[in-house]
């Protein structure tokens, strides 16, 4: 999603010397703390799930390789590689031969509308884009990994259109952390069958639009790729530590690399500086 958005800030991220201000940002560390509660009540959904919660990715793929053997079983957080690219999966239900995988957003929807994905002209809506394209990658990943399966993807969101069958339920789910400050979820004992008859997620399937980003074509600096080229090209600058030439634009206004003048002199870089001096020499 960092690629899609911007190739060059794929050299930034997840470094400490280039201030990431979006990590900052209380507002969106709320929505992620709602995002964790969000995705334990869809493992209430799909009860008798195995979590695999392990952070060791080696670990993750062969716990994941070795469920994989069971004829039906449904797993959170299962891991699966393809080259150089790996991918956690929010809830994978496999049944022969079928498997569903399932991403958990913390986003609303609204069943009863007739077509929210879409504009007129059958694009993808630019505010369905991010959600539609995480699914499109993970199943490009579990569809190469897993040739031999029958693959369907679902979005699982919460619906507007169900009213909540319990005031406060989430107030079950109590955000908690171990003795590493990793987050994680604390169910309620109190939790019932009468809070989860009555199901405020919704599934909604999404192999079409994952088909049209599949399809789709994409600018990266003069070049047009294809999706498959265009996933190679990130990912072997990733993997390699290499920044690829950026692209300056109106985009760069929301650029969340930028060092405040006292953290430049504290030694952190400014991640949108260098883009423009590169760029333009600014």
């Amino acid at each position: 999603m960092v690629g899609l958005d911007c190739p060059t800030k794929l050299f930034y991220v997840r470094k400490r010397e280039y201030p990431d201000k979006s990590q900052e940002d209380p507002f969106l560390a709320a929505l992620a703390e709602g995002g964790y509660q969000v995705g334990e009540l869809a493992r209430q959904y799909y009860e008798g799930g195995i979590n695999i919660d392990t952070l060791d990715y080696q670990e993750a793929e062969a716990m994941t390789a070795d469920l994989m053997k069971k004829d039906r079983v449904i797993m959170y957080e299962p891991a699966f590689r393809y080259k150089n690219l790996l991918i956690r999966i929010d809830i994978l239900v496999k049944d022969g031969t079928n498997l569903r995988l399932i991403e958990v957003k913390s986003k609303s929807f609204d069943s009863t509308e007739a077509q929210p994905f879409l504009t007129k002209k059958g694009q993808i809506r630019a505010n369905w884009q991010p959600y539609c394209h995480d699914v499109a990658f993970q199943k490009y990943v579990l569809e190469n990994a897993c040739p031999d399966y029958s693959i369907r993807s679902y979005l699982m969101m919460a619906d507007k259109s169900v009213p909540c069958p319990t005031d406060g339920l989430n107030q079950k789910f109590r955000i908690v952390k171990d003795e590493t400050d990793r987050k994680g979820i604390q169910v309620s004992s109190s939790l019932n069958e009468d809070d989860l008859k009555t199901k405020i997620l919704v599934e909604v399937p999404v192999d079409d639009f994952v088909q049209l980003i599949h399809n789709d074509t994409y600018q990266v600096g003069d070049e047009e790729l294809g999706y498959s080229d265009l996933i190679d090209f990130l990912a072997a600058h990733y993997e390699k530590d290499s920044k690829i030439t950026p692209q300056i634009g109106s985009k760069c206004a929301k650029c969340q690399f930028r060092a405040t003048p006292e953290e430049e002199a504290a030694g952190l870089k400014n991640g949108f500086k260098e883009c423009w001096t590169e760029a333009v020499n600014w």
